[in-house]
């Protein structure tokens, strides 16, 4: 079997796995979970349960994502790898030496080196074969990338799902602001006091090397008061100053390792 055909089949099966189970079982039951608020909210036992349904799928697609991103930064390094062999190759291919060099024919003439056909054809034969290796990792990069953007779709719709799911909770909540002990009851629930790296020892889940080589320190923050009558919380990356260089996406009912998981999506994707 071709060596094209070895590596697109390998990563074609996973990410066929990955897709099937987005929209087999993912997307239907985030799908089902927006249905419920479809003519009124639930009752909040059952938005407890569907805040932890719903963190529990997008840890799901987090890690689908995690494996997407990893096959697109293998494409990415062999890609890399590719365009270092082609110029070695062009300096090979450009080589100025001659095949021999001597002086005029005479009592201390003769050739000063010699380079045999012999040893001419072996190394175009060698460069014939390490460049059509490197035809077919070509095709491999092409086909893996078409692969993860043929993903991307699917797990751009899920998190869409699971956003709109999101709001709907936090509007059910809202809808209760003039009652403080459910609604203390309820963020009770949902965003339990855990360490979020701002308060004690914050364990090594706030600490990150980011794809960039450079290391970041994680923390859970809360919205300014008067963004909303129930507070939404956000992940935030700090460099070793500890100025905020980035946020993630602000949420009511994520848990602190969704919010935490998607900010490194982020760091890995948006800071150079």
């Amino acid at each position: 079997m071709a060596l094209k055909s070895q590596i697109s089949l390998v990563i074609a099966n996973q990410l066929g796995r990955i897709e099937g189970e987005l929209e087999a079982r993912i997307q239907s039951e985030a799908t089902r979970m927006l249905n419920k608020f479809a003519n009124q909210c639930p009752n909040n036992d059952d938005l407890i349960k569907i805040v932890n349904t719903r963190n529990n799928l997008l840890s799901g697609v987090n890690r689908f994502q995690k494996s997407s991103n990893r096959f697109s930064s293998f494409a990415t390094s062999i890609r890399t790898a590719i365009n270092v062999a082609r110029v070695v190759i062009r300096l090979l291919l450009n080589n100025p030496t001659p095949t021999a060099i001597g002086t005029p024919p005479g009592p201390s003439g003769g050739l000063i080196f010699a380079q045999t056909a012999g040893n001419l054809t072996k190394l175009a034969d060698r460069l014939y074969k390490i460049n059509r290796i490197l035809e077919e990792l070509e095709g491999d990069v092409e086909s893996i990338e078409g692969l993860v953007a043929g993903v991307a779709p699917s797990l751009n719709t899920v998190r869409e799902v699971l956003e709109s799911v999101n709001v709907k909770i936090q509007d059910c909540i809202t809808d209760q602001s003039n009652n403080s002990e459910v609604i203390k009851d309820l963020l009770g629930k949902i965003q339990p006091l855990e360490n979020t790296g701002s308060e004690g020892t914050p364990s090594e889940d706030y600490f990150y090397k980011a794809a960039n080589g450079k290391n970041y320190t994680l923390a859970i923050i809360q919205e300014q008061q008067g963004e909303g009558p129930v507070p939404r919380r956000i992940a935030v990356a700090k460099d070793n100053l500890g100025v905020i260089i980035l946020r993630g996406q602000p949420s009511f009912s994520s848990d602190t390792k969704v919010l935490l998981d998607e900010l490194k999506f982020r760091i890995d994707n948006q800071l150079p």
